[in-house]
């Protein structure tokens, strides 16, 4: 159980580190634009589709498990590959979406907020020049 814990967490970490340099004003967000021009399906786990790269991506964390000497090749290995890519594409799809929800509001927010200042500002003009006519 832990093993899995431990091969969910890293496969999460991985996805949602890749999902941040591929997107806007990062190291390899031109790669996606290209992927995404593309027809082929295989580039949407590869490089877009947050929640469908851990079925691709999944196989980096079990080589890293493997690497450190955290899982053995068994055939346990092959009963935990399809309950690890559900995990992490679960997990790391609804974490990018929760971080998504929160910038949007954020930038939201931020607008409105601008917004109030600027028609304050002109209303404060404008009632300024209304008294001295």
């Amino acid at each position: 159980m832990i093993e899995f814990i431990q091969i969910v967490a890293l496969v999460t970490v991985w996805n949602l580190g890749i999902e941040i340099v591929l997107s806007e004003d990062m190291a390899l967000h031109k790669l996606r634009l290209w992927a995404e021009s593309k027809s082929s399906k295989i580039f949407e786990p590869l490089f877009i589709c947050i929640w469908c790269r851990p079925s691709i991506h999944s196989l980096v964390g079990f080589i890293a498990a493997f690497g450190l000497g955290w899982i053995e090749l068994s055939w346990r290995v092959l009963i935990l590959y399809p309950f690890v890519v559900a995990s992490a594409s679960f997990i790391s799809g609804t974490a990018w979406s929760i971080y998504k929800l929160i910038e949007i509001k954020y930038n939201y927010l931020t607008h409105k907020e601008q917004n109030e200042y600027f028609d304050l500002k002109d209303r404060k003009l404008n009632h300024h020049k209304s008294k001295k006519v």
